[in-house]
C-alpha cells in the first residue's frame, strides 16, 4: 500500500499560500486571505471581493461571509454601491480551499476616489476535529482542481497584509474609482464559490510524494552543517527582526546552530530517529512533488524558500530532547512540546505576538548544546558563548517572571558547554 511505502502520512499542503505567497489571516481552525480585484474601476464596473478560504481540520466548517458597504467618502460626499447579496453562507468540507468571490458596483452619484474602503466579516462554526495543515507555511500542492491559468489569476489579486493586533474577523480592502463611467452595469452577476482542493486530491498527493522519496533521500543527504550555518544564520537574523524579536549575535548563531543540526541527518543524536519522521523531510518530498527543479535548488534557496518552517517546528522538538537531560525542570510531555512548537510557529506567520521566551527556549538553549559540533571552516564555538553571556547581560536587566528561569538555565548550559570545549582542547581562534 502507498501508506506503508511512504512511511508517514504527509499534512494536507498548504494551497493558501500557493497563491498568496505567504500572506494569511489565522482564525484558529480557518486560514484565509482577502483581497480585492481588479484594484481600480469605472462607475457601472464591478469590483470583486475575493476571500481565499483554507479549512485546517478534518470537519466540515460552516462559513458566513458579509460586506459592510460605506455610504460616504472621507470627504462627505456620498458613495453609492451596490452588491448582488451582503451575506454569504458556505459550507467547507473537511480540509478544503476555496474562493469565493462576491461582486460590488459603484454607481453615481459615486465621484472618482481613492482607497474606498470596504469592511469583509467572516465568521465560521467547525465542529472539532484535527489539525491536519502545519500552523504556518507547508508544502505547496502537487494536484490542483484549476488550471495554471486560473491560479494565476488568483495570485494576481490584491490580498491584504493583515495586522496580526487587529481581529482576524473583520477585513478591509480597497480600491480606486476612476473617472469614467461604464453605460449600464454588467447583468446577472452573483456571488460565486470555486473549490480549488478537496481531500479527494490527497490520493495523488500521496502518489506524487511516494515518486519523489528516493530523490528526497539523495537532496536531504547532501544538506550538510558546514554549507548551511552562513545562510541559515542570516535567515534567522531576518526573520526573527521581521516577527518583532531583533536578536543579539549569539541569540542568531545559537538558533541557527539548532536548526542546522536539525537539517544535517548526519548529526543524529538519536540512533532511532528516523529522517521519515522529520516535518522538514516530509515537507521537501512533497515540495519535490510539485516541483522537481526543487531538487536542482542551492541548499540556501532551498531551505529558504521551503523548508525552514518545517525545520523551526523540528528545531523546537530536538531542541527540548538536547537540553531536558541537562536539566532539572520539567520541560513538558510531547503534547505540550508539540502545542508549543505549533504556537512559536503562529507568531512566526504574523498571527500572535512576539514572546522571548521564543528565542531561548528551547533553540537557542538548543543551539547551546550542540555548540560544538556544528558550524563552519572558521567557526569559533567560544565566540558563540562570548556573545550569547554578552546577550543574557542585557536582556537580564529588563526582563522578569517566567523568563528568568529560562536565563538561569541558559547560565548552566553556557557553563557546561565552556567545560566540554576545555575537556576537548578546543581552543579560541583568532
Amino acid at each position: 500500500m502507498i501508506m506503508d511505502e511512504l512511511q508517514f502520512e504527509p499534512l494536507y499542503p498548504d494551497v493558501l499560500s500557493a497563491i498568496t505567497g505567504g500572506l494569511r489571516i489565522g482564525m484558529d481552525t480557518l486560514h484565509l486571505a482577502v483581497g480585492v480585484f481588479p484594484r481600480s474601476v469605472y462607475l457601472n464596473q464591478p469590483v470583486e471581493i475575493v476571500i481565499v478560504l483554507q479549512n485546517m481540520v478534518d470537519q466540515p466548517m460552516d462559513v458566513k461571509i458579509g460586506v459592510q458597504l460605506p455610504t460616504k467618502d472621507s470627504a462627505g460626499k456620498v458613495i453609492h454601491m451596490m452588491t448582488p447579496k451582503k451575506v454569504m453562507d458556505l459550507q467547507l468540507k473537511p480540509g478544503e480551499v476555496g474562493v469565493a468571490r462576491l461582486p460590488v458596483i459603484p454607481m453615481p452619484p459615486t465621484m472618482p476616489n481613492t482607497d474606498i474602503p470596504i469592511r469583509v466579516a467572516v465568521r465560521k462554526r467547525s465542529r472539532g476535529g484535527n489539525m491536519i495543515r502545519s500552523a504556518v507555511g507547508g508544502a505547496p500542492p502537487s494536484a490542483l482542481m484549476i488550471s495554471p491559468y486560473k491560479l494565476q489569476a488568483l495570485r494576481e489579486v490584491d490580498f491584504v497584509d493583515h495586522p496580526y493586533d487587529q481581529s482576524p474577523e473583520i477585513v478591509t480592502v480597497t480600491f480606486d474609482v476612476a473617472a469614467k463611467r461604464l453605460a449600464s452595469v454588467p447583468p446577472d452577476l452573483k456571488p460565486r464559490y470555486e473549490s480549488l482542493w478537496t481531500r479527494d486530491q490527497m490520493n495523488d498527493e500521496r502518489q506524487n510524494i511516494r515518486a519523489k522519496l528516493s530523490d528526497a533521500r539523495m537532496v536531504a543527504d547532501e544538506l550538510t552543517h558546514s554549507m548551511l550555518m552562513q545562510p541559515m544564520l542570516r535567515m534567522v537574523d531576518e526573520v526573527f527582526a521581521l516577527r518583532g524579536l531583533p536578536l543579539y549575535p549569539g541569540e542568531a548563531r545559537a538558533i541557527a546552530k539548532c536548526l542546522v543540526y536539525t537539517l544535517d541527518n548526519s548529526l543524529a543524536f538519536d540512533q532511532t530517529f528516523k529522517l521519515e519522521e522529520s516535518r522538514w523531510y516530509q515537507t521537501l518530498a512533497q515540495a519535490l512533488a510539485h516541483d522537481e527543479g526543487v531538487a536542482k535548488m542551492e541548499p540556501a534557496a532551498l531551505v529558504t524558500r521551503y523548508l525552514f518552517e518545517a525545520a523551526l517546528y523540528d528545531a523546537v522538538l530536538i531542541g527540548f530532547a538536547q537540553i531536558r537531560p541537562r536539566v532539572r525542570i520539567n520541560l513538558g510531555d510531547k503534547t505540550e512540546r508539540v502545542a508549543y512548537a505549533n504556537k512559536l510557529l503562529s507568531w512566526l506567520a504574523g498571527l500572535s505576538e512576539p514572546d522571548l521566551t521564543y528565542i531561548y527556549l528551547p533553540l537557542a538553549l538548543g543551539g547551546v548544546v550542540v555548540n560544538h559540533i556544528v558550524g563552519g571552516k572558521n567557526d569559533d564555538p567560544w565566540q558563540m558563548i562570548a556573545e550569547l553571556r554578552e546577550a543574557y547581560r542585557a536582556r537580564i536587566k529588563v526582563v522578569s517572571g517566567e523568563i528568568v528561569t529560562v536565563f538561569d538555565m541558559l547560565d548552566k548550559l553556557l557553563d557546561r558547554s565552556e567545560d566540554e570545549l576545555r575537556r576537548a582542547r578546543v581552543q579560541p581562534k583568532g
